[in-house]
């Protein structure tokens, strides 16, 4: 951990112990072993993408990465029970999909974060513009359904893209909620590069009804 006041945020809400709700906060390091193997995967990612290798090094490395599945498969759990996505402390919730977004702050109907694009998520010397509504819908989604809010989840989420967004630059989104009429809250963000304007988005949230609230999930 890095201090006295992290570890007292962290023992609050046990990262062991995966929950669905949302105690939407600035974000916290974790450096404990689960962090550290997640924190590895994401440097696969990295590291394949950015990588032209031999044959028999690919084999090499498919299986190595077989090797860490099988192990992983021993230790597999339904959803509600995962740890990925749901390490609501940390940077990146404990999940490899998205680029890893540090909260910076959060008010009831505002939050701002900071986010740093490498190769893996990139299109063309860019920022991929597939990955930028991760971004949104990651900060915009958790403000939605934060300060009290029953549970929504996305309608839609109109981006416009202003400008390409650099590769290993330090990036600022930010969100507001800026209404809610019934079951529909309306939230919009922003993503820059200094003062310079990437893209922003509007985007809508429905809140679900008390019997959407469980899990619907065919089987």
């Amino acid at each position: 951990m890095t201090g006295g006041g992290v570890d007292e945020v962290l023992s609050a809400v046990d990262p062991w112990r995966p929950e669905w709700a949302d105690p939407f906060g600035p974000t916290v390091s974790a450096a404990d072993d689960y962090e550290a193997m997640v924190q590895a995967l994401r440097d696969v990612q990295e590291a394949v993408t950015r990588s032209r290798p031999t044959p028999g090094a690919a084999a090499e490395a498919a299986e190595a990465l077989r090797a860490v599945a099988r192990l992983m498969h021993r230790h597999e759990v339904d959803e509600d029970r995962q740890i990925a996505g749901k390490r609501w402390l940390t940077a990146g919730k404990g999940h490899a999909l998205a680029p890893v977004l540090h909260i910076v702050d959060v008010t009831d109907t505002t939050a701002t974060a900071r986010v740093t694009i490498g190769r893996f998520h990139s299109g063309r010397y860019a920022l991929n513009g597939g990955v930028t509504p991760l971004i949104f819908d990651e900060l915009l989604a958790r403000l939605a359904n934060s300060a009290g809010r029953p549970w929504g989840r996305t309608a839609y989420l109109n981006v416009n893209y202003r400008a390409p967004a650099p590769l290993h630059r330090e990036l600022r989104v930010t969100a507001e909620l800026v209404g809610q009429q019934g079951r529909k809250r309306t939230l919009r963000g922003a993503l820059y590069v200094g003062e310079t304007l990437l893209a922003d988005v509007e985007g809508l949230w429905v809140e679900l009804k008390p019997e959407q609230t469980h899990n619907t999930s065919l089987t």
